[in-house]
C-alpha cells in the first residue's frame, strides 16, 4: 500500500513537471514568434522611412498629434542637375474590422497604377496601452494613436527625424490577447 501511494505520488509530480514544461515551450515560441512580427514590420517600415527624401515626407504632426500614415517619395539620384524622385509610396494602418487593422504599404497611392502589400496584420487600433479618450494613457508622449502611428520632427532645415509606434497583437495558445510593441526613431536620410 505505501509503496503504490509512493509510486502515485512520482507518476503525478512527473505529470505536472511534463505540462509545465510543455507550456513554457509553447508560451516562449509564442513570445518569439510575436516579436519577430514586431521586429520584421519595424524594419520594414524603417527602411522605407529613411529612405525617403525629407521634403517629401507628409503629414508632420509632432507629440502629442499622430498620424496612422506617412506618405513620402525616394530620392533617386540626379539627372540634367534635377533630383529624380520616385512614385509616391504611403505606409499607413488600415482598419480591418472590429478592433484590429493592418499595416500596409502602397505605391502610387490614389493612381491608377496604385499597387498595394500587406506587411503585418494583427494591429490593433490603438496603441499598446492607449484609450480613445484625448489623453496620454500608456505615457508616450502622444494621444490616442492607432497601432500604427507616425510623429514627424524637424529639428532644423536638413534633419527630419521621424518616430515610429508599433504594437502588435496576437492570441496566444491560451486564448488570451498578448500585445508587443516598439518605438523607434530614424532620420531621413535624403
Amino acid at each position: 500500500m505505501i509503496a503504490l501511494s509512493i509510486l502515485a505520488l512520482v507518476a503525478v509530480n512527473v505529470t505536472m513537471v511534463s505540462k509545465t514544461g510543455g507550456s513554457a515551450v509553447r508560451h516562449g515560441s509564442f513570445m518569439s514568434m510575436l516579436q519577430d512580427d514586431v521586429d520584421l514590420t519595424l524594419d520594414r517600415v524603417k527602411l522605407a522611412v529613411m529612405a525617403s527624401s525629407a521634403d517629401n515626407v507628409e503629414p508632420r504632426f509632432e507629440a502629442p498629434l499622430s498620424s496612422p500614415e506617412i506618405n513620402y517619395s525616394i530620392s533617386l539620384g540626379v539627372q540634367s542637375g534635377e533630383a529624380v524622385m520616385s512614385d509616391p509610396e504611403r505606409i499607413r494602418w488600415e482598419d480591418a474590422g472590429p478592433g484590429g487593422g493592418r499595416v500596409t504599404w502602397t505605391q502610387n497611392p490614389a493612381l491608377e497604377t496604385e499597387h498595394t502589400v500587406v506587411w503585418s496584420n494583427w494591429v490593433p487600433s490603438l496603441y499598446q496601452g492607449e484609450t480613445a479618450n484625448g489623453n496620454d494613457d500608456n505615457g508616450n508622449e502622444l494621444s490616442d494613436e492607432t497601432g500604427l502611428a507616425f510623429e514627424v520632427v524637424q529639428e532644423n532645415l536638413s534633419s527630419l527625424e521621424v518616430y515610429i509606434h508599433l504594437t502588435i497583437e496576437r492570441t496566444n495558445p491560451d486564448g488570451r490577447e498578448v500585445p508587443a510593441s516598439r518605438r523607434v526613431n530614424v532620420t531621413c536620410r535624403n
